[in-house]
């Protein structure tokens, strides 16, 4: 009975995997999208804070896109952030692209990083924004693939698929696996197979008018996944929520394994404000971590022969799935990266049902319905601060 109860969970676990690991192929199998008219221009909305690993190649790849007409906004929230120094270098290399560098401490929320993107927005110039972390390192063509998809009827917002790389240590690699798996397999699935909004912020555009319509940055402030809220109210305007077949790396740099922990659970407590019950059944798109769990339990061979194959075959999976994502590690760490990373992801996915809190950018936050910021301690919001400094470049 108890090999019979564990086949009935791992089964479904296993099948979903491969499907999400379909839907991820054939959204990065799509040809890019083209637009026959002329391209409007762009403004691109870059938050940044500290000097993440590679960010002057990350800010390089924006400096030589392949598109008519756009201009850079790079801002943080303090003058001596490390990221302006290397910000300006780079600007300063590529004098024919529109750049501005804002500091400015200004408030309108408790979301650090929607209060650094409001006080960039109000130096754009343009209806179009592309919102883009500073982590991430884009294809020459990856402007045109968005826009062209906005620019199609009843579209709202459109996102980017990304891949972790980049990425050193054990930590990193873990990190890098579920990225490229897990997440971007999931955000394809619910794009080609449920019909449902499912927006990773690394890099989205969406129409200023629009971003006003649902409330403005202040609104979206008041929320940690500010990026998820954002499509899912585009979405109750009537507007299509469209996903680029481009992917945009995310450059993770070394990460230890408590660093990927964290990072994990941050998102895990997202996922479970945003969709309770969508949280609860990810423990059944973890095979690996039932399987074994079920071989500790039952102490058979049949148990162990499950937790072989089940290994084996997320194992393949994964290896399939990065392939498709033109990312390629040595075929034989998977079983064991496979092992360890759905057991630390097993492991803590009882944690958010637990733990509402978050530390996110030098400060503390419970998180409640749909990701609904408040403090753990008090924090001055809405306090008009004169801005540090802002430079054009360009």
């Amino acid at each position: 009975m108890g090999t019979v109860v564990l086949l009935a969970l791992v089964g479904p676990g296993l099948a979903l995997a491969a499907v999400m690991a379909l839907a991820q192929k054939r959204l990065l199998r799509e040809r890019p999208a083209e637009h026959t008219g002329p391209l409007p221009p762009v403004s691109i909305l870059k938050p940044m804070r500290g000097a993440d690993p590679g960010l002057a190649e990350n800010l390089e790849s924006f400096f030589r896109l392949d598109y008519p007409e756009y201009e850079l906004l790079l801002g943080v929230d303090d003058g001596g952030d490390p990221a302006l120094a290397v910000a300006s270098a780079i600007a300063a290399r590529h004098p024919d692209v529109p750049c501005r560098l804002v500091a400015d401490r200004r408030e309108v929320s408790l979301n650090p990083k929607v209060n650094n993107l409001a006080n960039i927005a109000r130096r754009a110039r343009h209806e179009v924004l592309w919102i883009s972390d500073s982590n991430t390192r884009v294809p020459r063509g990856a402007l045109r693939d968005l826009v062209a998809r906005l620019e199609r009827p009843g579209v709202g917002l459109v996102s980017s698929p990304f891949r972790g790389t980049g990425a050193a240590g054990v930590g990193g690699a873990c990190e890098s696996l579920q990225l490229n798996t897990f997440v971007m397999g999931g955000v394809a699935a619910m794009h080609r197979f449920a019909g449902g909004v499912c927006v990773v912020g690394k890099s989205m555009v969406v129409r200023r008018s629009t971003v006003a319509e649902i409330g403005g940055f202040q609104f979206l402030g008041r929320f940690l996944a500010e990026d998820q809220v954002s499509g899912e109210e585009v979405a109750r305007l009537g507007l299509r929520v469209d996903v680029a077949t481009s992917p945009v790396d995310n450059v993770l740099g070394t990460v230890s394994l408590r660093a990927f922990l964290a990072r994990h659970l941050r998102w895990a407590r997202i996922r479970r404000r945003m969709s309770p019950a969508g949280y609860a059944g990810e423990l059944l798109l973890n095979p690996v971590f039932l399987a074994a769990c079920g071989a500790v339990a039952l102490r058979t061979p049949a148990s162990a022969a499950i937790a072989a194959v089940a290994l084996a075959v997320k194992a393949a999976v994964n290896a399939s799935a990065e392939r498709a994502a033109g990312v390629k590690r040595p075929l034989a760490l998977y079983p064991a990266l496979t092992l360890l990373k759905d057991l630390l992801v097993g492991a803590a996915w009882a944690v958010p049902f637990a733990s509402s809190t978050v530390a996110w950018r030098g400060r503390r936050f419970h998180i409640g319905h749909r990701t609904a910021l408040s403090p753990e301690t008090a924090t001055k919001v809405n306090v008009p601060l004169a801005p540090a400094s802002v430079e054009p470049i360009g």
